[in-house]
């Protein structure tokens, strides 16, 4: 049995990982990278409904060079509006176990599951990289495992994701830094996971969040991610969005819940997008405590004009205005 693993996020299309395998989840419909390879296995002769898996049951898939890796692994999950922390950690943990019928491999490459639908990109990645490692110190995986690749298409997310993959298992014991980036974890009797990442997909539905209600747009990206989600992480809560264009099914069902339960809705009222004033109006409902951002006041509708609202001329000011902010928040104590 491998003595270590190491794990490592490269910048790339998972498709074209070269791997032993590689692995995506089947979340009842097909999204983003696992649509994307099911798209180039037809090209080979592999219908969907080959990789179409119920929660909890698994397949694996010739990719008869359609993608970079020889061998593609599909594991059926609840859908995409319920897989949050908890269903990304029990994810690794039960690929890893599904591996073990297939002796010889040492490579495994996937992508990040949940940034791009509205979780905290952080906590989802120290999730999924947490269970790995779990199923690992565990025992379980193929036993020649040596390798794990995080592959993320997003240069700049990257680079973010690498920075919480440090925080998470930086100064562990039994957890090596590897020259060129990433980490090797050695195989040790009790082996301890730092908190962040031994917390993460365990205890996340008990952190503080904030739900943040602003469009989806490229213009925007650098807003929510420098200007808000900075902030918030300073302030010691998770940073979550839905994007309403990913998901199906109950979507508002998904967005009252996290309004419900978040310590404070920031709402960037920029652009004037209606679905933002909804969940506006709904966290007022529901007595939850709201900032609201915007560029130019000229961009503000309805009512919401007579109401304090933070204007901000550029992301660097943005930062410190919702940090002072949050800063008074946090002595606030919410209803639960």
């Amino acid at each position: 049995m491998s003595a270590a693993l190491d794990v490592v996020l490269e910048v790339g299309d998972v498709t074209e990982a070269t791997a032993d395998v590689v692995l995506f989840k089947f979340a009842q419909k097909l999204y983003g990278a696992a649509g994307k390879a099911v798209r180039l296995l037809e090209v080979v002769g592999v219908p969907p409904t080959q990789v179409s898996v119920l929660p909890g049951e698994h397949r694996f898939v010739e990719t008869h060079g359609a993608l970079g890796s020889p061998l593609a692994l599909f594991v059926g999950t609840v859908r995409l509006g319920e897989f949050g922390y908890h269903e990304i950690r029990q994810f690794s943990l039960r690929a890893l176990k599904a591996m073990e019928s297939r002796p010889g491999l040492k490579h495994v490459a996937s992508t990040v599951h949940g940034p791009n639908y509205g979780l905290d990109e952080d906590e989802a990645v120290l999730a999924f990289v947490g269970g790995l490692i779990e199923a690992f110190q565990r025992g379980s995986g193929p036993k020649e495992l040596e390798r794990f690749t995080v592959v993320e298409v997003d240069e700049r997310r990257a680079l973010r994701l690498r920075r919480a993959l440090e925080r998470g298992l930086g100064g562990t014991p039994g957890v090596e830094p590897l020259p060129g980036g990433g980490f090797r974890v050695r195989r040790e009797r009790g082996f301890v996971q730092a908190p962040p990442m031994a917390s993460a997909g365990t205890v996340s539905s008990a952190k503080p969040h904030a739900f943040v209600a602003m469009p989806f747009t490229p213009e925007l990206e650098d807003t929510f991610h420098y200007g808000i989600q900075g902030p918030v992480k300073a302030a010691g809560m998770l940073c979550e969005r839905v994007d309403q264009d990913v998901f199906d099914g109950p979507i508002i069902q998904r967005i009252k819940e996290r309004i419900d339960t978040a310590k404070v809705v920031i709402a960037d009222l920029s652009l004037a997008n209606p679905n933002v004033y909804l969940e506006v109006g709904y966290a007022w409902g529901k007595g939850r405590p709201t900032l609201l951002l915007v560029r130019d006041v000229r961009e503000l509708r309805f009512d919401v004009a007579s109401y304090r609202c933070i204007v901000y001329r550029n992301i660097r000011e943005l930062e410190t205005l919702l940090t002072r902010e949050l800063e008074r928040l946090d002595a606030v104590r919410v209803p639960g």
